[in-house]
């Protein structure tokens, strides 16, 4: 907890920054959503196989003088994994408020690479086969701290593309016993404004 309670204070510091008249920077904000491709790694997390989720919410970027800006976001990301057991094809689906703090590099107008920490909350997981579905959340960490990395193109009128990859470092059972952890592949659209 203490680690999350670290990572919570750069926000803070763009809050701060943004709202600091002596502070030469541009704030933007801005919206983005997009499609996750989600499975778990780990020693203990099995021959699971991709499934498909998203992601939505919106950002706040502060861009710094020279070639960096930092970003803020929240968002409401679809994660886990999907899988077979005899014949039936079963979604494990673990719904998270996913909170990155990333700072980008930005060595043309166009093009740009992001890196930084993520907090991310578990909402629940929900087990689905056929028609059929469970929710339920004991057992789990209920915070995933990781870190995400990407790249991406922002277009004039502020529209923009990114794919990045996030990289889950706490293991799902909140005990520590079973070594399994988020991996998404991140596929984005975004406006600023």
């Amino acid at each position: 907890m203490k680690k999350a309670l670290q990572l919570l204070v750069v926000p803070a510091m763009i809050f701060f920054l943004a709202h600091n008249p002596s502070v030469t920077a541009q704030v933007s904000f801005g919206i983005k959503g997009g499609l996750n491709l989600a499975n778990w790694g780990g020693e203990d997390a099995g021959e699971t196989k991709m499934r498909t989720g998203y992601h939505l919410g919106g950002f706040l970027e502060l861009s710094l003088p020279g070639l960096l800006t930092v970003e803020g976001g929240l968002y409401f990301s679809e994660k886990g994994y999907k899988d077979k057991v005899i014949t039936l094809d079963y979604h494990f689906i673990s719904s998270y408020i996913d909170i990155p703090v990333v700072l980008k590099f930005k060595p043309t107008p166009l093009f740009h690479m992001y890196t930084g920490p993520q907090v991310s909350v578990l909402l629940n997981n929900t087990i689905k086969v056929g028609n059929e579905e469970e929710t339920f959340s004991d057992g789990f960490s209920p915070i995933d701290l990781g870190w995400v990395l990407g790249a991406g193109i922002s277009f004039p009128g502020g529209v923009r593309i990114s794919a990045g990859y996030d990289l889950g470092l706490i293991t799902h059972d909140e005990n520590n016993d079973f070594k399994s952890f988020n991996r998404v592949i991140k596929i984005s659209i975004g406006v600023a404004f």
